[in-house]
């Protein structure tokens, strides 16, 4: 008999599905973050309407994952823009990447993150961590940070509610309406106590048409951190549907 939809697995394939239900938990992750300051008119180039730029705040973030639940070891770059929809202050990524399908699949499907491959690797240097994101051919981010101080999270300045994400999956049939969602989802970074350092920084990106990260060219950099962290990263809430 035909398998039941109570008896698929949690995604496609049915029968053998490939990556469990969130919250989801990563562990002694290298995170490498810098903090800057482009034009506020450049953030807006990058998001979705219904939102609207909040500040001229950029975060750049590549990580190293070794141990987590469901989704195995990967690397990933976001680029962080700070935004605001009704009475939700969040932070939104108009660029993202990983270098596994596996958390492509599942950040696509599940909240809409928009996540494409790259090259991603963190390199140790003299005095510096440099972060390397490769694509098509094209160095899309080159991040330094020279570690020079015990630092704290507080220090860098995500918004208060959350990831906004844009769910958007193109209509099966000619003429249908797509699916268009507007998602928040109120992740959790910890730094590891005495682990996770501030210091100097920089950023760079190449030019790409194909992805365009150097629309948020950095115009003064405010922070630069490097160390250990755990995230906890649970289901979303839908907070527009564009129907």
């Amino acid at each position: 008999m035909p398998l039941k939809p109570e008896e698929w697995g949690y995604t496609n394939p049915a029968v053998s599905s490939l990556y469990g239900k969130p919250p989801l938990v990563w562990k002694d992750m290298d995170i490498h973050l810098v903090v800057y300051e482009t034009d506020i008119e450049n953030v807006k180039r990058v998001i979705p309407a219904p939102l609207e730029a909040r500040s001229n705040l950029v975060i750049t973030w590549v990580s190293d994952f070794k141990l987590g639940t469901t989704q195995g070891a990967f690397g990933e770059f976001a680029v962080y823009v700070q935004v605001k929809y009704q009475s939700w202050e969040g932070d939104y990524e108009p660029f993202l990447y990983v270098n596994s399908h596996l958390p492509l699949t599942a950040g696509r499907e599940i909240w809409g993150y928009q996540k494409k491959m790259a090259d991603i690797s963190l390199h140790h240097e003299h005095e510096a961590v440099r972060a390397q994101v490769n694509r098509l051919g094209h160095q899309i981010y080159k991040g330094l940070v020279v570690p020079e101080y015990i630092a704290n999270m507080s220090e860098i300045p995500w918004s208060p509610h959350g990831v906004f994400s844009l769910k958007y999956i193109p209509a099966v049939e000619e003429g249908g309406t797509p699916l268009r969602e507007l998602v928040l989802t109120p992740g959790e970074f910890t730094a590891q106590e005495g682990k996770f350092f501030g210091g100097r920084g920089s950023v760079v990106y190449e030019r790409s048409e194909i992805d365009p990260t150097y629309l948020l060219e950095p115009k003064r950099i405010l922070g630069a951190f490097f160390g250990k962290g755990d995230l906890y990263l649970p289901l979303g809430k839908v907070v527009h549907n564009y129907k």
